[in-house]
């Protein structure tokens, strides 16, 4: 039999979170007290922060984030948690409500799935303003991240015999080589995270995917960008180029993973 406290209704009022389920038999019927805005209710967990940059990552209406902020922060939110990881909320909007159901990924950083009633036809819906409501809502309240979309980062250097291909082993002539064009592009990747990062965590590559459409001669200058694109909890997904004097000689994508340095390199050993 499932418990009972599958079935708890919680209730954002301006920030706040309060009990609005009915009290079990023989509990008291006193309301429970309202807690400070944006904090944690004792049915929220607490590794639920899903940031604001996540939110706007997301295919979303122009405002559509702002908008959903404003709903949480007038309140009356309605949420329940009906299966393990599984929520189910009531957003308030004109005329009524509207119906959304929502999980969370693992590591409580980013959306898994989505629905809301007011997308519901759609086969890839946006995250409309009720979805961010409610995530709000269940999670607590607004998490900022250091994070930008857009934050470009640029680094440059020089080509050298020990860059070439026939140093690296990628080919046999004297050119820039592709997997140098690729290590400049993540370190302009790395530096586009300096000062976005908790003290103890780095970050890990995990996807290239680049084209190399120009050679470059020894001695050329070359420049890397990296641009955050996306941000989806942990991963982060950057737009990637590279130019030497002549213009344009490669580009791409590449996504990082933002983890903790020192649980990390403890999985490898062990």
């Amino acid at each position: 039999m499932r418990e009972m406290r599958d079935f708890i209704m919680y209730t954002n009022t301006g920030g706040e979170v309060t009990d609005t389920s009915l009290p079990a038999s023989g509990d008291s019927a006193e309301p429970a007290a309202p807690q400070p805005a944006n904090t944690v209710s004792p049915r929220k967990s607490p590794s639920l922060a899903v940031s604001s940059v996540t939110l706007e990552s997301y295919n979303h209406f122009d405002g559509d984030i702002e908008r959903g902020v404003e709903i949480y922060n007038e309140g009356g939110v309605e949420y329940s948690e009906h299966e393990p990881g599984w929520y189910w909320a009531r957003v308030p909007h004109p005329g009524g409500s509207k119906t959304v159901s929502l999980s969370f990924t693992r590591d409580g950083q980013d959306i898994d799935q989505y629905r809301c009633s007011c997308t519901s036809s759609d086969h890839s819906p946006p995250v409309c303003r009720h979805i961010v409501a409610a995530v709000l809502a269940i999670q607590g309240g607004i998490v900022e991240s250091k994070l930008t979309l857009g934050k470009t980062v640029a680094v440059s250097a020089a080509v050298t015999e020990s860059h070439t291909a026939k140093a690296v082993g990628s080919g046999d002539i004297d050119v820039f080589a592709t997997p140098m064009m690729i290590a400049l592009m993540e370190r302009a990747a790395c530096e586009c995270l300096s000062g976005c990062l908790d003290e103890g965590q780095t970050s890990v590559g995990n996807m290239v995917n680049v084209e190399h459409i120009k050679p470059s001669p020894v001695g050329a200058g070359i420049t890397a960008t990296a641009a955050i694109e996306y941000v989806f909890g942990r991963r982060v997904e950057f737009i990637v180029t590279a130019s030497d004097g002549s213009g344009e000689i490669g580009r791409g994508r590449h996504v990082r993973t933002i983890v903790d340095a020192g649980r990390f390199m403890k999985n490898i050993r062990s």
